[in-house]
């Protein structure tokens, strides 16, 4: 097997690669030399907001635990600051879903502009409508929705759970209304300069 050099790529990242590549030994140890490569320098270190290292960190671990020369307090360390992203990363995104849910609630355009990410490709989807795409039409249908709610709405999220995979999350939820009304609603956020900023918005009615 031919193995092309990839500059660009992180080493610990072609280190994985290699590591499935190559053939270990008639022990079903990694070749020595692989058994002894300690990594210079950490990755995730590079990187200054620990969310967005987190793949970074979890990669790393990885590259770790298939080597034999690792320090213990050297991988605890990290698994430690990998917790500690995880646990960061779950609460920044009820802190985004919960923004969203104010700004609705108080029917506050401004708030609700900066809930929405304004860099990445969005889309809404209002109840019984169709959907729409861009940040400017997005924001021109809230303006709509917002001026109708008399001063805002009374929404509650509740059964919300929350999937996180790198830099994307998944909140789905139930928004409760007053009256006894309730819509199903998906949420998607992405990072974005160190904070969570939504990328999707979808909600339709469950019929009772």
């Amino acid at each position: 097997m031919i193995l092309v050099p990839i500059p660009a790529m992180p080493l610990l990242i072609h280190t994985l690669l290699l590591t499935s590549a190559l053939a270990w030994d008639a022990s079903g140890r990694l070749p020595l030399r692989l058994r002894n490569h300690r990594a210079p320098f950490s990755l995730a270190a590079a990187n200054s907001d620990p969310v967005a290292s987190l793949p970074l960190m979890e990669a790393e671990l990885a590259a770790l635990d298939v080597l034999e020369t690792v320090d213990a307090e050297e991988r605890s360390e990290l698994k430690g600051r990998i917790d500690d992203a995880k646990i960061a990363a779950e609460f920044g995104v009820r802190r985004a879903q919960d923004d969203f849910y104010s700004a609705f609630s108080r029917g506050d355009l401004e708030a609700m502009g900066d809930a929405w990410s304004a860099e990445k490709r969005v889309r809404v989807v209002h109840p019984g409508m169709s959907s729409i795409e861009g940040r400017d039409a997005i924001m021109t249908s809230w303006a709509q929705i917002l001026r109708g709610g008399d001063g805002g709405f009374d929404i509650s999220p509740a059964q919300t759970q929350i999937e996180i995979s790198g830099q994307v999350a998944m909140c789905s939820c139930i928004e409760e209304t007053p009256g006894g009304g309730k819509l199903e609603a998906l949420n998607i956020y992405i990072r974005e300069n160190g904070s969570w900023k939504m990328i999707l918005h979808h909600a339709s009615p469950i019929m009772m």
